[in-house]
């Protein structure tokens, strides 16, 4: 698997990324990680409302959903049903345009630099209200 050319548009952590590397977070970065569901329900949400979105990775292997948010989120966040990965913690990002197990819901290249976590708190609860209300198939 290739990735297609990096944008110069790209942050730095990502300009220099030909294939998936692990990368400490907490520096450049900390990452909010929840199920793949909530965390593409959660960025419809917002882009329905026109927030801006940071870079948002899916990992397929998992089936999870990494939120990359502005270093020093993890040390406050308290939302339930999500983990805060921060200094200390390691996630596995792909180059931006990667075509593999893990890819990029919102590119790196595409938006803002984080995600707001006073935007993505809330809409991650609201996301997670979704799929309880919709319930399994056949209740």
């Amino acid at each position: 698997m290739q990735a297609r050319q990096t944008p110069p548009a790209a942050p730095a952590w990502a300009r220099n990324l030909s294939e998936p590397r692990l990368l400490a977070a907490g520096e450049d970065w900390d990452a909010i990680r929840v199920e793949a569901d909530v965390g593409v329900r959660a960025v419809r949400l917002l882009e329905a409302v026109g927030t801006p979105v940071g870079p948002v990775l899916h990992d397929l292997c998992s089936d999870r959903t990494y939120f990359l948010t502005p270093p020093g989120t993890a040390d406050g966040w308290r939302e339930q049903g999500a983990r805060a990965l921060g200094a200390g913690s390691w996630v596995v990002l792909p180059p931006p345009a990667w075509d593999g197990l893990l890819r990029w819901v919102i590119e790196p290249t595409e938006g803002i630099e984080h995600t707001a976590i006073d935007d993505l708190a809330p809409a991650l609860e609201r996301a997670s209200m979704a799929e309880t209300e919709c319930g399994e198939p056949g209740e």
